[in-house]
């Protein structure tokens, strides 16, 4: 009796263990505060196992992740009611899929190309099957997601050039899928909202049809300064974000180099020289946004710069990897632009800075901010709030394509 007694009491303290380990507290304002614990467990989970496998050898920690994340295509991939016509095919050499709404009352529909998420390193097209099921249904609109190569096999710019290569094709050909090639739209959330924005960047100087509508969801949009005040407030695994200050590194490292020779000079925030820093401080600049996320800012003190590296930074200063960074002709001449923020996210200073300049240009933009919600909501269906999101987008949608 005595030693069943002791493996209870053993089984109960890991079991509690367990819980204070994964536990996350969300403040008082959160949307679903038990169900957002729930999700914030399940990702800190699975970044543990992917560095606890990475460390004794069984793989690179990507690629663990990668496999480890591969659980989310139970929840992300939605059986076919039978409404959608769905199929995978290349255009011009890059995989996408299509969902057709079977018995589109028009020949000349209207369109939306998804860019999908995921540290330009993991998720697929497959992770965001629902998203877009969902989207091609309430809206009643074709929906194209392009399956883009990643990095750190495919590092900047060849996601960005799949992505313009597929863009362009559809715009071109627009007929062959019943869409009106006026009424394409171009969207994209995390990474996939900063090649959205780049796309739409590149595409200004290329001969083809303009896009109709930009949209972007809590998008990375700069690699300047990553220490705004979102980024502090974010800054590990222990945050209430999806998206921290060092995951945020570790991706960008990816996607700019291949690999990740930065990471210490990034975590410092010295990664950029000063006269780098100065020429774009009128964008990126903590007073250029609302007063109540300059109150949280916590004073940092800026070491000096680090010693000179052999990496070449000037891709962090490239407009198509930190979109942020274009210029205002440039952002005058983008389509009419949707910006959705999340509350907690290392990425919502980013978007708010957008939005300033934006607004600041007068040009024909909308920002929606999302109080009590975290970077990458949109994807979590037992979230009564993305499923109202997603209701509502696609009422935009319908409204402005």
């Amino acid at each position: 009796m005595d030693s069943r007694i002791g493996i209870i009491v053993v089984w109960l303290i890991l079991g509690v263990s367990l819980a204070l380990y994964l536990y996350t507290p969300f403040p008082d304002h959160a949307r679903h505060p038990i169900k957002q614990r729930f999700s914030r467990a399940m990702v800190r989970l699975m970044y543990d196992i992917s560095g606890i496998g990475s460390s004794f050898g069984l793989g690179s920690d990507v690629n663990i992740t990668r496999h480890v994340s591969a659980v989310n295509k139970i929840f992300s991939r939605e059986p076919n009611d039978g409404s959608l016509q769905i199929r995978d095919e290349y255009f011009d050499g890059v995989l996408v899929r299509v969902y057709t709404p079977k018995g589109l009352s028009s020949e000349s529909s209207p369109a939306l190309i998804n860019i999908h998420g995921g540290g330009w390193a993991y998720l697929d097209v497959d992770d965001y099957d629902a998203f877009c099921q969902r989207v091609a249904k309430h809206a009643n609109i074709v929906v194209v997601s392009i399956e883009y190569r990643r990095a750190p096999e495919y590092p900047f710019p060849v996601p960005l050039d799949d992505c313009v290569k597929a863009v362009k094709y559809f715009l071109k050909n627009a007929a062959k899928y019943k869409v009106d090639p006026a009424r394409i739209g171009l969207t994209g959330d995390s990474a996939g909202g900063n090649l959205a924005m780049a796309t739409a960047l590149r595409l200004l100087n290329e001969d083809t049809q303009k896009l109709k509508l930009l949209s972007l969801m809590y998008p990375v949009l700069q690699a300047v300064d990553l220490n705004l005040p979102s980024y502090l407030e974010n800054p590990d695994r222990r945050s209430t974000s999806f998206c921290m200050k060092d995951t945020l590194i570790h991706c960008m490292q990816l996607y700019a180099f291949g690999h990740e020779p930065l990471t210490s000079a990034m975590l410092e925030n010295t990664h950029i020289s000063e006269v780098d820093r100065v020429k774009h401080s009128n964008i990126i600049d903590v007073k250029n946004l609302p007063l109540k996320f300059q109150k949280t800012a916590k004073p940092v003190k800026r070491p000096l710069p680090s010693t000179k590296s052999d990496v070449d930074i000037s891709v962090f200063l490239d407009p198509y990897f930190s979109p942020l960074l274009a210029s205002n002709d440039d952002l005058k001449r983008l389509p009419k632009t949707y910006l959705m923020t999340a509350d907690f996210d290392a990425l919502r200073d980013d978007g708010f800075l957008l939005a300033k300049r934006m607004k600041s240009l007068g040009l024909d933009f909308e920002h929606e901010h999302m109080e009590g919600l975290e970077h990458g909501f949109v994807l979590f269906f037992y979230y009564e709030s993305a499923l109202e999101y997603i209701e509502n987008y696609s009422n935009y949608l319908r409204k402005h394509l």
